[in-house]
């Protein structure tokens, strides 16, 4: 049984995420949705990934599962905290962030679920989470408001080639990466469902 959140170290070595980046090159930017313009958000068939094993790689850890999003995450404004729940797929299972490079910044993943649109107005109660400086440092951007409804389940630094994956339901956040002088950072992110 899987746990709501992990990270599995050097899952991509350094060649194969040379690969990716050249692959990245060949694809035209998309800049994400919504108002706020954050990120490329560029995605691809997964059918056209360059590394041939990396799908029964993924499979020895997810067990079966399909791919409702593939995409290379270039990410210049830190997102604040949000649910990846909904991708117009039927069941949501985990996201799965690799990064492709090595950089001071973080994913913070809450315990706290979003599962429908109304998820802010869901959290009512002080959590009662004692924050530690160097959380609160990194989730500087977050509204205080909010943050007392929320209390972090685990904190990742980004290191190059590991797997940090989560529930689609759980709450997470880019860490305030752009206060400490990072202009921009760079992930394979993959959007997972299964039938069960």
């Amino acid at each position: 049984m899987l746990e709501n959140s992990f990270e599995i170290n050097s899952f991509l070595n350094d060649q194969e995420i040379e690969l990716l980046l050249k692959f990245y090159d060949t694809l035209p930017r998309t800049l994400n949705s919504g108002e706020t313009k954050k990120a490329y958000t560029t995605g691809f068939p997964i059918e056209t990934f360059p590394i041939n094993n990396f799908i029964p790689r993924l499979k020895n850890v997810f067990g079966d599962f399909d791919t409702t999003v593939a995409m290379f995450l270039e990410e210049f404004t830190p997102w604040g905290v949000h649910t990846d729940f909904f991708k117009e797929d039927n069941v949501p299972y985990y996201a799965v962030l690799i990064p492709l490079d090595t950089k001071d910044t973080h994913t913070v993943i809450f315990n706290e679920q979003g599962t429908d649109r109304d998820w802010k107005k869901k959290l009512t109660a002080d959590s009662g989470h004692m924050y530690t400086e160097q959380q609160l440092n990194l989730l500087s951007h977050v509204d205080n408001d909010l943050l007392k409804k929320l209390s972090v389940d685990k904190v990742y630094k980004w290191q190059k080639g590991n797997i940090i994956a989560w529930h689609r339901n759980l709450l997470h956040s880019s860490d305030n990466f752009s206060m400490h002088g990072l202009e921009q950072k760079t992930a394979l992110v993959l959007f997972l469902n299964r039938d069960d």
